[in-house]
């Protein structure tokens, strides 16, 4: 008989056999605490996801929250943007030559016009009554609609047109105040300022511009326009209200020109006269100070009203003004390119001088009225170049008083006894007093003058340069071409001892508080290589014009001028004719230069004399 064995545990209880088995491998299990790797790893992924989490929230509600606000605001309110207001234009004294007018606009919201067919028709035949518009062109705007949020439908509105869409629509449609240019001088500034035109897909490339906006044409208007042009305003409609308000526009800054209103207002009176006493239709005049290049005045007739362009324009407005063959918006006196005739003596007689090719004692005798010269390939062949009138012996001073041709050809191309400058030598100084270049005025579309050249000839016409070329050229005629503002430029070097000065037309720029942010000097464009002396014969020529030769008419004012008249041949084989002259005041102390030219004067001889004698009497009289 067996004897049986038991195992107690220190409790006194019964261990399993299984329990023994395990403790017979050896295996038991001790618990070890978690590595601080894994802890800062768990604390790290944690840390990063709420640091996410603040990042998106921070960026939704900061960062984003303005344009969702927006949107969020977009889903019940709608936000039309009003044209920013315009700086003033003034002139040096203070004079107002462009401002704005307040208006009322008629606009549109599109969530908020009817849906129903019905309810837009009558919405169209309400505003047609009201406006006194077809209705066809009522729906044609509000076709708008598919595509805009807002819109406009008409500017300007009349007092009794406000009332009346105000009292009878409360959705869809909506009255707000704006602004309108306008020219307190029309026609007669319209040269200088320009005008504002409705902005075109090529100006929305500038992001500042919106589809309501209008920008500055031609004129001042055009070259400031990033100095004139303000800060938009905004008109925000609440529709769950009904309601809007208003942040106003800001206003650009202002321009003080040099230019004078008086003298503007007196040269356009001078020049429109003289042209309708012998209904000639176009012409230019510029008035500038030859010490400083400042112009005073400016004016290219026809005009137009710049007023008739500043709202939408109608059909016989566009007509009128862009498809005239008179090309009113067309700015003749720095546009316009002209052959200067006998106002370009004076720059002969000092190339002349400065060559040696005549001294103030070179005479020459007309007793025919006429020179003749012979073909160099074909003696049998004469050619013959006449003067205006017999002048007998006349020397350098007679010769610019008289306007002598016969002199002036024997100068630029030689003849007898005076060998001439050349073509060469001549082209080289129609250089030297920037013909051929821009001017660099503060306006848009200046054009400089021409200058022909041999080589341009032979390449234009396949022909070389002959002794008549130089002779015409001599006298202003033939290919060269100046323009009225080269003209005032010109004649202000003279009168100044030899300055060519930039023309500028603006004095400072000013903001709001009306103070000056820029302030435009005088600025230099180059001097004339000519002596004192030779400078003092050629004013004395044309001071001699005015007191016994072909600008007698100026000889009663009551200071003394000094002048050069110019008759141009243009048209098939000299056809018509151009009337020019330039001049300046007091002879001994200028203080104003003056420019004429007048197209296609016809018969009536001394046009261009007559608009400078009644300016000029106007401006020392005042």
């Amino acid at each position: 008989m067996k004897k049986e064995y038991r195992i107690s545990s220190y409790e006194e209880k019964e261990i399993s056999p299984e329990e023994t088995l395990v403790d017979s491998f050896g295996s038991s299990k001790i618990e070890t605490p978690i590595d601080n790797s894994v802890l800062r790893f768990s604390f790290g992924l944690v840390l990063a996801i709420l640091v996410i989490f603040l990042f998106a929230a921070f960026r939704l509600q900061i960062l984003k929250g303005e344009g969702f606000r927006n949107i969020a605001l977009g889903n019940r309110s709608t936000v039309y943007e009003i044209p920013s207001l315009r700086g003033n234009i003034l002139d040096r004294n203070g004079k107002v030559l462009a401002e704005n007018k307040p208006v009322f606009d008629l606009i549109a919201i599109s969530v908020d016009l009817p849906k129903n067919e019905e309810m837009l028709d009558a919405l169209i035949i309400g505003l047609s009554d009201i406006l006194s518009e077809p209705p066809e062109k009522i729906a044609k705007t509000l076709e708008n609609k598919n595509t805009r949020e807002s819109f406009l439908i008409k500017k300007d509105l009349k007092k009794e047109e406000v009332l009346k869409i105000q009292d009878r629509f409360q959705n869809g449609v909506y009255v707000v105040s704006g602004s309108e240019r306008f020219y307190p001088n029309g026609q007669k500034t319209s040269a200088v300022v320009g005008y504002t035109g409705k902005v075109n897909q090529q100006d929305l490339l500038d992001r500042y511009y919106g589809l309501n906006d209008r920008r500055g044409r031609i004129g001042i208007e055009e070259s400031y326009e990033k100095y004139l042009r303000g800060e938009h305003g905004q008109v925000f409609f609440d529709r769950s209200t009904n309601k809007y308000s208003v942040k106003q526009p800001g206003s650009g800054s202002s321009l003080i020109l040099n230019i004078d209103a008086g003298v503007q207002e007196h040269l356009y009176d001078a020049l429109s006269g003289a042209l309708r006493s012998a209904d000639v239709r176009a012409g230019a005049a510029v008035a500038q100070n030859p010490k400083t290049g400042e112009i005073l005045g400016l004016v290219s007739l026809p005009s137009f009203d710049n007023n008739q362009l500043t709202g939408e324009l109608s059909e016989e407005v566009y007509k009128k003004y862009f498809q005239s063959s008179d090309k009113p918006i067309f700015n003749r006196a720095v546009s316009g390119r002209y052959h200067p005739g006998s106002t370009i003596k004076p720059l002969l007689a000092l190339a002349g001088l400065k060559e040696g090719v005549i001294n103030p004692q070179t005479t020459i005798t007309d007793l025919t009225g006429f020179i003749t010269i012979k073909n160099i390939y074909n003696p049998e062949i004469v050619y013959t170049y006449r003067d205006w009138k017999v002048q007998g012996t006349v020397n350098l001073k007679k010769a610019l008083a008289q306007s002598s041709d016969i002199y002036f050809y024997s100068v630029g191309g030689g003849y007898e006894k005076i060998k001439g400058l050349g073509f060469a030598i001549l082209e080289k100084y129609f250089r030297i007093f920037r013909i051929d270049k821009i001017l660099g005025i503060d306006l848009p579309g200046e054009a400089s003058g021409f200058v022909p050249s041999e080589e341009w000839k032979i390449e234009k016409f396949g022909q070389s340069w002959f002794t008549g070329d130089t002779y015409n050229v001599s006298i202003g005629q033939g290919d060269l071409l100046t323009t009225p503002l080269w003209l005032s430029s010109y004649v202000s070097a003279i009168a100044n001892g030899g300055t060519f000065y930039r023309p500028f037309m603006v004095k400072k720029i000013i903001d709001q508080d009306k103070k000056v942010t820029e302030e435009f000097q005088s600025e230099e464009l180059g001097r004339l290589p000519f002596d004192e002396t030779s400078f003092f014969l050629v004013r004395e020529g044309m001071r001699e014009a005015v007191i016994f030769g072909t600008a007698k008419l100026l000889s009663t004012l009551p200071v003394e001028v000094a002048a050069k008249t110019g008759t141009a041949e243009v048209g098939t084989k000299g056809s018509g004719l151009n009337s020019l002259f330039v001049a300046y005041a007091p002879y001994e102390n200028p203080e104003i230069a003056v420019s004429v030219a007048i197209e296609d004067i016809g018969k009536t001889q001394g046009l261009a004399i007559l608009t400078a004698r009644d300016f000029l009497a106007w401006y020392f009289q005042r």
